[in-house]
Order: C-alpha cells, then sequence, then structure tokens
C-alpha cells in the first residue's frame, strides 16, 4: 500500500491502489480484448436463432469492425497536463497559423506565428471499435465505482454489510453488480448516440408521420406523391 490517506469513508476497503490500478488495466484489457472480439464474426454478426448446433454467422460488418486510421478523439487530452499528453507516441501538437482556427498544421517549434490549437493522434490499422471500447474502460474505470459507492451508503444507513447471502465472502447479487446500472446506462448512451446508425424503417416513417400537425402531413404527402411520380417518368 502506497498510498495511506483513506480513498472514500463510505467504503473503508476500497483503496487508492485499487481504483488507480484497476483503472489503468481496465484500459488495457478493454482496448486488446476488444480488437480480439472484433476478429470473430459470432461476436459482430447479429443472429436471432438458437441451434443447438450453430451455423457459422456470415454478414456485411458494420464499419466499426474494419480496421481503418482512426483520429483519437482531441478532446480527451484537454483534461490532462500538456506535458504529459507530450509523452505519448504518436501525439502531434497541432497549431493555428496567426490565431486563425481554420487554418491548421503541425507545430513548428520557435515559430512565432503557430499558436497551440489542439493535440492530434492518428491510430492507424485499429478496429474503430476499439476507440468505442476504450471510453467505456474509461467510464467504468473513474466513474461506474460511484455506484458501488453509493450502494455502500444504502448498506451503511441500513446498517447491514451485504444485500444477501448468495455468494459465500461477496453477498448477494445485487453487491456483485451495483457499479453495472449506471455502466449499463453509459453503454446505452454512448450507443445510441455515436454507435448505432440512423435507420429508416415503414413503422418509424409511420410513427414519425402521426406525429406531424395537419399542415405538415398534406406537405409530405405532396412530397411523396411527386417524388412517386417522378420516379415513374
Amino acid at each position: 500500500k502506497f498510498i495511506h490517506r483513506p480513498f472514500i469513508a463510505l467504503s473503508p476497503n476500497k483503496t487508492w491502489e485499487g481504483f488507480i490500478g484497476g483503472g489503468f488495466f481496465t484500459l488495457i484489457f478493454g482496448w486488446y480484448y476488444s480488437g480480439f472480439l472484433a476478429k470473430y464474426t459470432w461476436m459482430t454478426c447479429p443472429t436471432n436463432k438458437f441451434q443447438l448446433f450453430p451455423e457459422p454467422l456470415d454478414c456485411e460488418l458494420d464499419p466499426i469492425f474494419h480496421k481503418a486510421s482512426s483520429i483519437f478523439p482531441p478532446q480527451i487530452f484537454e483534461i490532462f497536463p500538456a506535458a504529459l499528453v507530450q509523452i505519448f507516441p504518436g501525439v502531434v501538437n497541432i497549431c493555428a497559423v496567426e490565431g486563425d482556427s481554420t487554418v491548421l498544421t503541425p507545430c513548428v517549434s520557435g515559430e512565432p506565428s503557430h499558436s497551440h490549437h489542439h493535440f492530434e493522434l492518428v491510430l492507424k490499422d485499429v478496429y474503430p471499435v476499439q476507440i468505442h471500447a476504450l471510453s467505456l474502460s474509461l467510464f467504468a474505470s473513474f466513474v461506474a465505482p460511484f455506484g458501488g459507492f453509493f450502494a455502500s451508503a444504502i448498506k451503511r444507513a441500513y446498517g447491514i454489510k451485504d444485500f444477501g447471502s448468495v455468494l459465500p465472502g461477496h453477498g448477494g447479487m445485487m453487491d456483485r453488480m451495483d457499479c453495472q446500472f449506471l455502466m449499463a446506462l453509459c453503454t446505452w448512451v454512448h450507443y445510441n448516440t455515436f454507435v448505432k446508425m440512423a435507420t429508416v424503417s415503414v413503422p418509424k416513417m409511420i410513427y414519425m408521420y402521426n406525429l406531424m400537425k395537419e399542415s405538415e402531413k398534406a406537405e409530405f404527402l405532396k412530397k411523396i406523391t411527386e417524388l412517386t411520380q417522378g420516379g415513374k417518368s
């Protein structure tokens, strides 16, 4: 134990070493394991068939499962000191020329017209899903544990050690799943915001049509009629 200061009073058994070390190894595991799973169609192709002896899956893979050159989100670097960011291999300091943010170029040391704009990291030949896995791992490391701290506060308020006794030495299922509530919400929001592509279907179109005003419905039907007649001609 290197840090003797208590981590959080609500959960005395939690330590700074566990929090920091767990976060570090979660990021590493999330990066490499997601790249490993992306190679197998059973992890990348959807299916709704349940068979005792399943057949090999074959599908058109989503772009996030194809290797590509990806630009690491520069906003991530803003939360770290500049001196720390610059020691990472591959990170390029991007500058604005004469203060114009529309003209960006790699910074040249000693050039007076260059001013720092952002840090950029281009990752070559990686699966885009690895970037998403890294984001989820970051949340799982530093935010999701607070779901466990909240559960510890509830147990402390009721004067109990565990929520159950199904798992000897660990308590009940709730004791093992307390962090998953925040993690599940984060995964759902991340998927629908950054991963899921916008799809169009007949039920969705009908639903959106019913939300329109009468004037908008009339305009919509007029446009559909024009498109249909244009296609026939």
